[in-house]
């Protein structure tokens, strides 16, 4: 019975020490919280395709109707501060733009409201759509 106490408690302890165990949508592996990381079209792909994952859209309400990265939310980075509510500040957040400008302009304002799990789709839906990735017209 002891033995099986202290198994018990071993399991427990170590896997507390996970980073984003308990997550919907679990980080990349080497993620910073509390911190804006950059990512790569194609590293971001695999993790904005789960089912409960974050990706948001800052360009216009124009610009996303012309083309955006499937399955992007579109929230315009000049309404973002009053439309946090709708996202997940314990979840990763993936932000994506025209080129990266905006999307690294918004992931500062999330990084520094609170938001544990950012990340800066460099390059942008420029290069997103460069690379053959996934795209839509479907407003959201």
């Amino acid at each position: 019975m002891r033995d099986l106490f202290i198994l018990v408690l071993i399991l427990v302890v170590s896997s507390c020490g996970r980073v984003g165990s308990n997550l919907d949508t679990p980080p990349p592996p080497g993620a910073s919280a509390f911190a804006v990381n950059e990512i790569s079209p194609l590293d971001a792909l695999p993790y904005v395709q789960a089912a409960y994952s974050q990706l948001v859209d800052v360009r216009t309400r124009e610009e996303y109707a012309t083309g955006h990265a499937a399955r992007a939310i579109n929230i315009p980075l000049k309404e973002l501060s009053g439309r946090l509510d709708r996202l997940e500040k314990n979840e990763p957040v993936y932000v994506i733009c025209q080129s990266g400008r905006r999307s690294k302009e918004a992931s500062d304002f999330l990084s520094r409201n609170g938001f544990k799990w950012v990340f800066n789709i460099t390059g942008g839906t420029d290069a997103w759509r460069a690379l053959g990735l996934p795209m839509e017209t479907v407003l959201r």
